[in-house]
């Protein structure tokens, strides 16, 4: 175990190897990973099963942590560049933080997930004191069913599958039916 603040950690392991890429924009996307770390080590905290999950891809991505919702990883996107770097070179140092960070904080805690969890819980006040203040606005839609669960008393491991409203399939071969005795009817005047 480290009593290293788990920013700290990912900025002298991650970000060194990231940003001392020999571009332009060392300053930059310096500042775009310390305003993620927080937002990477919180969506951790909140949903733990992210972490065995984005251990088992060959390559996560910034999407993958997002759970592939684009609303918010585009708000997400727009808010970390800062109109400092392209939101596509954004994604790009991100999309490379996140397998580097994984290994840093798996290689600590001999890849074991509990341990990095106890860990990021002892620091949770630090990480939560970093967030960046839109965030909480940004990250809501992630955090939506997982919501409705603990409003309707169940447990959290369960999946929420919405309701779909389906059409009537009907009213198409209705419709056709209609259609049909109008044209008939319309043919019997014209004779």
């Amino acid at each position: 175990m480290t009593d290293m603040n788990p920013m700290e950690l990912l900025k002298t392991n991650v970000s060194a190897l990231i940003v001392n890429d020999k571009t332009c924009l060392m300053n930059e996307k310096n500042d775009i990973l310390s305003r993620f770390y927080p937002i990477l080590l919180y969506r951790f905290l909140t949903k733990p099963q992210i972490i065995d999950m984005l251990k088992e891809m060959l390559v996560p991505t910034f999407s993958d942590l997002l759970e592939r919702n684009d609303q918010v990883k585009n708000a997400l996107l727009i808010r970390l560049s800062a109109g400092k770097v392209s939101i596509a070179e954004a994604e790009i140092t991100l999309n490379r933080a996140i397998p580097k960070s994984l290994a840093v904080l798996s290689n600590h805690f001999n890849n074991d997930t509990l341990d990095i969890l106890n860990y990021l819980r002892q620091h949770r006040d630090s990480i939560e004191s970093l967030l960046p203040i839109w965030s909480n606005e940004v990250l809501q839609p992630l955090y939506q069913f997982h919501e409705k669960v603990q409003i309707n008393n169940k447990t959290a491991e369960e999946i929420i599958e919405p309701r779909l409203k389906t059409k009537s399939k009907t009213f198409p071969y209705f419709s056709l039916f209609i259609a049909c005795i109008s044209l008939l009817w319309i043919y019997q005047l014209m004779k």
